[in-house]
């Protein structure tokens, strides 16, 4: 794209973005563009090369809790000299970490070895977006240490269906994929329960604001005791309990499934949310739910194991009453947006599971009798609601 056409269609987006926010994704693709448009080669993959110094900067920042004696210090400028003796970290590396780190954007500069905490300081120390990094640092760079060895070794397996398959996972960290990793990792355990539970941020559309749920909440049985929801694999159960605190008045029961290890870290749940230990590779003991509920579940398993997965849900659906909703991204057969073709990646890397396609959900859906109803997609946001139902006979 010319550099003259790039700079028009973001000043273009920039106005109709400041109206409405469901264009901010094309503003940032458009900015992408841009950027693409203004460097030569030679920048483009000099840029894509050292990408890998800001993350280590942004880590070793983390662990030492430079970003948070910013903002502790709210309002004021923080000298390199403070930094030190508040973190107890060596000067020289601070001032080296810090120049990365306010050239990024982090935080602001405001003189020689002078820093101060904005609004991406702020962000960035979160529990949530502290647990992102270790999850994504801590193991993804250890893949990236071995993988010429693994390429020219065992070579590259996607998937871990067959016996005795080497994932990159195994190969890097030891286990298969990352769940036996959590199982006894309880610091990655505990930073990806809060790295899941965070991801949704504020101004996210939520699923069942995406997804018409006032159409089906009319439509219940009377039966106060009927399972209303079943959240599979739900975790932490931010779902359920954001749904609950929507709709406080909806009648019958919601059913928060996943494994012991998970469910034994979740200090309370809101009131009217039953816990229920379950492996969903085995028969589903809630029959004839109006809801069964899967986010970013079928992402993180191949299309065998999925099918085994959505398989269990089947069996136990009402055809006529009960609906599977899949909150997961839906990938463009072509022309996919970056961030979903990067989790794609990753979760070839950490589960050797796969972001789908519309052609490749449909596929799945086909092998196990599921009818895709229709995909329910928003401008915000990067993940979509396909609704499906029981193919009928």
């Amino acid at each position: 794209m010319p550099l003259s056409e790039a700079v028009a269609k973001v000043q273009r987006l920039a106005a109709v973005e400041s109206e409405n926010k469901d264009f901010h994704a094309d503003l940032l693709r458009a900015i992408r563009e841009l950027q693409l448009a203004a460097e030569t080669p030679l920048e483009t993959t000099s840029r894509m090369n050292f990408q890998i110094t800001q993350n280590i900067a942004i880590r070793v920042a983390i662990e030492n809790q430079f970003l948070h004696v910013l903002v502790a210090h709210e309002g004021k400028a923080v000298s390199a000299t403070e930094l030190t003796e508040e973190t107890g970290s060596d000067l020289l590396l601070i001032i080296r970490v810090m120049r990365v780190l306010t050239a990024i954007g982090l935080c602001d500069e405001l003189g020689n070895q002078l820093y101060a905490a904005n609004d991406k300081t702020r962000f960035k120390i979160l529990p949530g977006s502290i647990a992102a990094e270790k999850h994504h640092f801590d193991l993804d760079f250890g893949m990236g240490g071995r993988l010429v060895d693994y390429m020219r070794g065992p070579g590259i397996q996607q998937f871990a269906d067959e016996p005795g398959a080497i994932t990159l996972f195994k190969y890097a960290h030891g286990t298969d994929l990352i769940f036996g990793l959590l199982e006894k990792n309880a610091e990655q355990k505990q930073a990806f329960d809060d790295y899941m539970a965070a991801r949704r941020v504020s101004d996210m559309p939520q699923w069942f604001e995406i997804f018409p749920i006032a159409e089906y909440l009319g439509f219940l049985r009377e039966d106060p005791s009927a399972a209303l929801m079943v959240d599979v694999g739900g975790g932490p159960g931010q779902e359920l309990a954001r749904f609950k605190e929507r709709y406080p008045e909806i009648p019958g029961r919601f059913v928060l499934q996943d494994l012991p290890v998970t469910l034994n870290r979740i200090d309370n749940l809101p009131d009217g949310i039953e816990a229920m230990e379950y492996d969903f590779f085995t028969p589903q003991p809630v029959k004839g739910a109006r809801l069964y509920f899967l986010r970013n579940i079928l992402h993180n398993w191949s299309d065998a194991k999925s099918a085994q997965i959505l398989s269990r849900i089947i069996e136990a659906m009402d055809s006529e009453y009960s609906t599977l909703l899949i909150d997961e991204y839906v990938l463009p057969d072509t022309g996919a947006e970056l961030r979903g073709a990067e989790m794609d990646i990753l979760m070839w890397l950490h589960t050797a599971g796969l972001e789908r396609t519309v052609s490749q959900w449909r596929n799945l859906f086909d092998t196990v009798g599921l009818e895709l109803v229709q995909i329910w997609g928003s401008p915000r946001g990067n993940e979509s609601v396909l609704e499906t139902r029981v193919k009928r006979r």
